[in-house]
């Protein structure tokens, strides 16, 4: 999965071969080919496994000690924290995931398994979401599950597109890209508290 990892972020996916990854994980093609007859099950492997990443951070979060709001403000946080320099490389493969998926003429085999990855995802918002009716430290007088799914899946987006866009330089704003997330959390965040 390491070397595939490597070779996707490096060749993209369409560029990237079996070949490669058996190379960079010195292992032979047939034992590639074992456990991954198409390439595209490897890419839909590879995205699920970024995803559990996610999944396990953003869990810890979740089942840790705070309010809603709290809890909110780290997982915000942990978004940013994506755009360390050893993590966007899977930020960048999850955003271009999602478009090799948008452009893809056939659904791919085994995006089943991405699927559930994504709903585990949606699953953990949803409790904190829960949580925030409870606990109170977040408005009430609002949709919380929808509101929270919406900022939180708005600031990923931006997130895995500020990967993506890093270090070209015809893509550079005036605004520092650390900025920009602070400002955009600050938005989402002082609304919503109680």
């Amino acid at each position: 999965m390491d070397a595939a990892k490597n070779i996707f972020a490096s060749n993209s996916f369409e560029q990237a071969t079996m070949q490669d990854i058996a190379k960079e994980a010195n292992l032979g093609i047939a034992t590639i080919f074992r456990y991954f007859p198409k390439k595209e099950q490897l890419i839909v492997a590879v995205a699920s496994d970024i995803v559990q990443t996610e999944i396990e951070v953003f869990s810890n979060i979740v089942h840790g000690s705070g309010t809603c709001y709290e809890k909110l403000n780290h997982i915000f946080d942990a978004f940013i924290f994506f755009q360390r320099t050893e993590d966007r490389s899977s930020s960048k493969l999850i955003e271009a995931f999602e478009c090799y998926v948008a452009l893809s003429k056939e659904p791919l085999e085994d995006i089943d398994l991405y699927r559930a990855q994504y709903d585990s995802l949606i699953a953990l918002f949803t409790e904190l979401a829960e949580l925030g009716k409870l606990d109170g430290s977040v408005r009430t007088d609002i949709n919380t599950v929808n509101t929270l799914l919406t900022m939180i899946h708005v600031f990923g987006n931006f997130s895995k597109k500020m990967a993506m866009l890093h270090g070209i330089e015809a893509f550079q704003l005036q605004v520092d890209q650390t900025e920009q997330f602070q400002i955009l959390k600050r938005l989402f965040l002082e609304p919503l508290k109680a």
